[in-house]
Order: structure tokens, then C-alpha cells, then sequence
């Protein structure tokens, strides 16, 4: 049996203005990854991120003590601004681990967006729980980039 995560905010921006910070590489780059213990963020480092679907993306995190993470996946939706969808491996030694598939979906709340976040097919329940916490802070820096976005445009 299969273990599926969701996880849902709410940001001050337009559903354009959230899909673009999930399909432009240099915005991907300020959000895309967890804190450490200490709340130091990872760096990200889009190595890939096309907006066609079939197409490859790659992105590699670097913790603040220099380890570094590597993702991989393929795109497989690309519906602006209503929806975002690709596979999501991590990536040991040159070997791709176990392909779940994230959808992310952009709904209209108001003059912001509800931002639904789901990886779908973690093999189990306790594979599944290693990804909330390392998602939620992935989508607590969207957010926050986000409102420097809303700043910035008024």
C-alpha cells in the first residue's frame, strides 16, 4: 500500500504570479529546499528545469555544512496557472531511488492563491513523513518569497 502527502497554503499573490515562482529556475533557486536543525536554509542549484512536458529536471541542495542532496524528475504537466505536475526522485551515487509524482495546483482564494502541494506513492507511511517536514519549509520560503514579490510590485 502506497502513502500519499498533501499539504495546502495560502499566498498573498495571483495564481500566475505562484506558478511562475515554481517554473522559473532563478525563483525555484531562492525556495526550493529545507532548513538544517540550527534554520540555516539549503542552497539550490537548478541544473535543469524545462517547462515541457517529458522533459527533465534536476536540481541539487547543498545543507549549510556542504553535504549535498541530488533530485531528479520529469516534467509531466505544465498547465499555467492552474497546475504543475513531474516525477521526484532522489539520486545516490549516479542511482535514482524510488519515483513518486508531485502535482501542484494553483486555485484562486480571494486576491491570493491556495496553493495545493501532493507527492503521491511513497511506498509507506514512514517514507512519506520524511518528506513533510523538508516540503513544509520548502513552501514556508515560497511563501515568504512570495510576499517580497507582493512588495516589490506595489
Amino acid at each position: 500500500m502506497t502513502a500519499d502527502l498533501k499539504l495546502e497554503l495560502r499566498i498573498d499573490q495571483t495564481p500566475e504570479t505562484c506558478f511562475d515562482l515554481w517554473t522559473h529556475p532563478e525563483q525555484v533557486a531562492q525556495w526550493w529546499g529545507p532548513k538544517d536543525d540550527a534554520g540555516s536554509p539549503f542552497k539550490a542549484t537548478v541544473e535543469a528545469w524545462s517547462m515541457s512536458p517529458g522533459e527533465e529536471w534536476a536540481i541539487t541542495m547543498t545543507a549549510p555544512d556542504g553535504t549535498t542532496f541530488s533530485q531528479r524528475g520529469k516534467m509531466l504537466e505544465v498547465d499555467r496557472p492552474h497546475r504543475l505536475g513531474f516525477t521526484f526522485a532522489w539520486v545516490e551515487d549516479e542511482r535514482r531511488g524510488p519515483e513518486t509524482e508531485v502535482r501542484v495546483t494553483f486555485e484562486p482564494d480571494g486576491s491570493g492563491t491556495r496553493l495545493i502541494f501532493e507527492q503521491l506513492g511513497f511506498a509507506d507511511e514512514a517514507t512519506r513523513d520524511g518528506h513533510v517536514q523538508g516540503w513544509q519549509e520548502c513552501l514556508d520560503r515560497l511563501a515568504t518569497l512570495g510576499a517580497q514579490t507582493m512588495e516589490v510590485e506595489t
